[in-house]
């Protein structure tokens, strides 16, 4: 039809990932097009591990041998996908990583191909071991600070809110945040005048916030040098201080609260 090719991205954009694997398969042009769509996102975790065992012999799978071994089956795993052209063109632009149990994590975080991902967007993060890998950030996330927009913390194991925020400041492009913290994360022990990380620069946070943690996890936001500029927040009613976010964030759009507990939840 002679479209733009910026037009015809932005109509595939649209589509969900059947729609785009059954275009892909109708002619050349669809499938340039609908290629780095249906390849943006990767997840390592035990169900990637689990394809990549059956690639090989050498290591069955099997969890007690996940748990040690997680960075032999996901380099397998991965160069499969390199083998196949899926990394050298950067069309990864979502990664998520699970990480629960692991003996060694840093040895999958510093795999090589995972290293070599320089465009992605969206980071998902689950079971982040943050005592032991914050020493070694560089070594393991150094790739993701330059493009990074988007980032998911979920259930990350840490000693106080200071290490949370640490590693969420290394990542200064950042627009939106989903931050959920074990409510017994001790956010007691580190006050915002001495302990707590100040950000580099000031952090754009002009996109989406969820949160959930500890009651009083909203004041290490409200106190952020240059303020937040959220388009729209969800939180969950067990948190403190609501209305101190709601007033530090005069760009907001949409405010969610999800109330929840041992019966049901609602929002």
């Amino acid at each position: 039809m002679g479209l733009p090719r910026e037009l015809i991205d932005e109509i595939m954009r649209h589509s969900d990932l059947r729609t785009l694997k059954e275009c892909s398969l109708t002619s050349r042009t669809f499938y340039s097009a609908a290629r780095p769509l249906i390849h943006a996102r990767i997840v390592l975790g035990i169900t990637s591990a689990k394809r990549s065992s059956k690639l090989s012999q050498e290591t069955p799978f099997d969890l007690e041998t996940y748990d040690e071994q997680a960075d032999v089956f996901h380099a397998r795993y991965l160069s499969a996908i390199e083998e196949r052209g899926l990394l050298r063109y950067g069309y990864i632009r979502e990664v998520s990583l699970e990480l629960f149990n692991l003996a060694r994590p840093e040895k999958v975080l510093q795999l090589q191909q995972l290293r070599a991902l320089d465009t992605v967007h969206s980071l998902t993060i689950n079971w982040l071991p943050l005592p032991q890998i914050l020493p070694i950030f560089d070594s393991c996330f150094s790739q993701f600070v330059p493009t990074l927009q988007s980032l998911s913390l979920r259930d990350s194991r840490c000693e106080d809110i200071n290490q949370v925020m640490e590693f969420i400041y290394r990542f200064p492009h950042l627009d939106d945040l989903d931050l959920t913290l074990d409510d017994s994360t001790d956010d007691r022990r580190a006050s915002p005048g001495s302990m707590w990380p100040r950000p580099r620069q000031q952090l754009p946070f002009g996109g989406h916030l969820r949160l959930s943690g500890p009651p009083d996890v909203i004041r290490w936001l409200v106190d952020l040098p240059g303020g937040i500029r959220f388009r729209s927040i969800s939180v969950s009613s067990s948190l403190n201080d609501l209305e101190k976010l709601l007033a530090a964030c005069s760009t907001l759009e949409v405010f969610t609260i999800r109330y929840i507990d041992r019966r049901k939840s609602i929002t």
